[in-house]
């Protein structure tokens, strides 16, 4: 059986990163699945909590977060 991974918090940080033309804030990652969870800030029509997979992240944002191993 695979081990899981546990998530790595990321809230207390301040990674902030734009896609679609929405500012999203980084909170926890999870590198067993290959996604995190991020808080919409500036959209008012969608706020709250979204999970977004790795893959679809900005580039600067993928090399901060790259998995240890």
């Amino acid at each position: 059986m695979a081990k899981k991974k546990k998530s790595i918090e990321y809230s207390d940080e301040q990674i902030l990163f734009a896609m679609d033309s929405r500012q999203y804030k980084l909170i926890r990652f999870h590198p067993s699945n290959m996604s995190v969870d991020v808080k919409v800030i500036n959209d008012a029509t969608q706020k709250g909590m979204l999970t977004i997979g790795f893959a679809e992240l900005p580039r600067d944002i993928k090399q901060k977060l790259k998995p240890k191993k």
